[in-house]
């Protein structure tokens, strides 16, 4: 009996324990995810979404999901062992995968979507994340996130994300701005000129970290192609498009190389559109001999037409400005050509005899003053050439032909010198044979020139150094000491590569005038002239030019080793100092030029007041 109550009770105790079960269980899970969903929300700090997830079963817990690194792990499951009331953990939680390389791409898509694709650094949630991006996007430019969070993002991701992204932008749809660990590459087509030259410029200056790999962006497409150098007082300028930086790099060389040290001004941006068929070497090759016929004036490209406007450096150039239009490389159609010849001034010609030819230089007015010089010079010819490299050019002075011709008759008399003229001047230097054939032609010259004109020889016997008479000496001397040219860039004691040749005819002229002692007083510059804030360093002469300079005749080449002083640190005030600094830089120039240090020397602090230009004096 006892046996069959004991199992009539045991349905009510399984009923109880259900009963107390269904009744306590929900009680306990509610105590348990409170704290449960605190560590979870806790693991979304820093603007990350949270990645732990927990669900409370009775007394356990069952965690998942992915941390970003060890420690965010390790930190999870501490915070969950401390909750208390649980029985266990069911752990189901892991590490987000590391890549490498990390890849990380922004690929303009649509006119208004960039997509990002790869990875992203598990440590930056994908909505802070595209608050960080998003932040500089145009109105209209949306973000679509497609990249999966990873482990081994570099250092400084979201500063290259954010200077991929900017690239994106400045390319058509379609592009691909891509990371690869540290390494950045674009590819696409820039949606602008404008687009190409900022991307461009952006290049040289990457994020802190990070290298430029491949870049293979297209220049933009412009319809005309249009290019143009122009030359003027300022120097060279250069306007339009080039197909490349490669192209670029050749008109600069060949800008340079026409300016002959002059300003080179480069506003050209890369661009497509040059018509197909023109070769752009070619092009350049052919631009830049046109401009060398323009002395103010320019050479311009609009589609396939090139044109060539402008005032010429002689009628020569006109007539050949205008051959060289109609016969264009492949590809190349004749534009304007208007160019226009003034007179020249001064009016320059050279008849040189060296040892084996006459050469011929400067200018002559018409082709039969140029066959009258060379039969002039027939008779005087012993197995020498003639090597003729004047052009023809108005405003010639009177009677050129005449002074040439006398120039000439003394020429043929020596064994090696020159003939120049200048204007109404006539000059003859060189050596003769003997001593007494030299003080022979010295003493006929002045006789021989046409009336009004000056004329000046320097003729000694070879080996011996040319002496003029002290009235010839003062006459040319005060012609070199007016050149214009002689005149310091703001702020600067540096001597210029214009000074030379003023400065090497100073030289020879000491030579010949022994008696002579020279002064040199600097200037100053004008009222209010403010020095650029980083002086040019100009050459300057060396030793071996200063040895050069002594021989008889010869043009000293320009030194490389610099003796002026460096100039005063930029300042608007006025530096009094300034002239005496470029009076010295002149007179050291000179000594190493051959002048002996007594018959030399720079003028008296004072001598320069408002002066404007360096000034020489000629003191016996």
């Amino acid at each position: 009996m006892r046996s069959i109550g004991w199992l009539a009770g045991l349905p009510l105790l399984a009923g109880a324990w259900v009963a107390a079960t269904a009744f306590a269980e929900p009680r306990l899970e509610s105590a348990l995810e409170a704290p449960a969903a605190a560590i979870a929300a806790g693991t979304g700090r820093d603007g990350a979404e949270p990645w732990l997830r927990v669900e409370a079963r009775g007394r356990d817990f069952v965690a998942s999901g992915e941390a970003p690194m060890q420690a965010a792990l390790d930190e999870a499951r501490v915070a969950l062992a401390a909750v208390p009331g649980h029985r266990r953990i069911l752990d189901r939680l892991g590490l987000v995968a590391e890549v490498a390389p990390f890849t990380w791409a922004a690929i303009h898509r649509a006119p208004d979507r960039l997509d990002l694709i790869g990875h992203r650094p598990a440590e930056i949630g994908r909505t802070a994340l595209a608050e960080t991006l998003g932040g500089g996007l145009p109105a209209g430019l949306g973000l679509r996130d497609a990249a999966r969070a990873a482990r081994g993002a570099p250092e400084n991701f979201s500063a290259a994300a954010r200077f991929l992204l900017a690239q994106a932008q400045r390319l058509k749809p379609g592009a691909t701005a891509a990371m690869s660990d540290r390494v950045l590459s674009i590819r696409g087509e820039a949606a602008s000129v404008e687009a190409y030259a900022g991307l461009k410029a952006d290049l040289d200056r990457p994020p802190a970290g990070f290298t430029i790999g491949e870049v293979a962006v297209e220049p933009a497409l412009v319809s005309p192609f249009t290019w143009a150098a122009s030359r003027g007082p300022e120097g060279l300028r250069l306007d339009g498009y080039t197909v490349s930086e490669a192209d670029r790099a050749a008109i600069l060389a060949a800008a340079r190389l026409l300016a002959d040290g002059a300003p080179v001004t480069d506003a050209m941006r890369t661009a497509r559109g040059l018509p197909a068929g023109i070769d752009a070497r070619a092009l350049i090759d052919r631009a830049f001999a046109a401009l060398a016929l323009v002395r103010e004036g320019s050479v311009s490209l609009d589609g396939a037409a090139l044109s060539i406007r402008g005032a010429a450096i002689d009628v020569q150039a006109v007539r050949e400005a205008d051959s060289l239009a109609d016969t264009l490389p492949a590809g190349l159609s004749r534009g304007t050509v208007a160019l226009t010849a003034s007179p020249v001034s001064p009016y320059l010609v050279t008849v040189r005899r060296g040892p084996d030819a006459f050469t011929l230089t400067g200018h002559l007015p018409d082709a039969e003053a140029r066959a009258a010089i060379r039969a002039t010079l027939r008779p005087y010819l012993y197995g020498e050439r003639i090597v003729d490299r004047t052009r023809l050019a108005d405003g010639a002075p009177p009677a050129l032909i005449a002074g040439l011709t006398a120039g000439i008759g003394i020429l043929g008399q020596l064994a090696e010198g020159e003939v120049t003229v200048r204007d109404q001047s006539l000059r003859v230097a060189g050596e003769g044979l003997y001593r007494e054939s030299a003080r022979r032609v010295a003493a006929e010259a002045a006789r021989i020139a046409p009336a009004g004109w000056r004329i000046d020889v320097a003729v000694d016997a070879r080996g011996a150094a040319p002496v003029r008479d002290p009235a010839a000496c003062r006459e040319t001397f005060a012609a070199l000491a007016t050149e214009p040219t002689l005149r310091f860039d703001p702020g600067s004691a540096d001597l210029k590569p214009a000074f030379y040749p003023v400065l090497d005819e100073v030289a020879g002229l000491a030579r010949a005038c022994p008696q002579a002692r020279i002064e040199v007083a600097g200037h100053d510059d004008p009222p209010g002239t403010v020095p650029p804030p980083a002086p040019k360093e100009a050459p300057a002469p060396a030793l071996s030019r200063a040895k050069s300079a002594v021989k008889p005749g010869k043009q000293a080449e320009k030194p490389p080793e610099k003796l002026a002083p460096k100039p005063a640190e930029t300042s608007s005030m006025p530096d009094p100092g300034l002239p005496q600094r470029r009076a010295a830089a002149i007179v050291d120039y000179l000594l190493k030029a051959g002048i002996p240090a007594d018959r030399i020397a720079a003028a008296p602090a004072g001598a320069a007041a408002d002066r404007r230009a360096v000034a020489f004096a000629l003191r016996s």
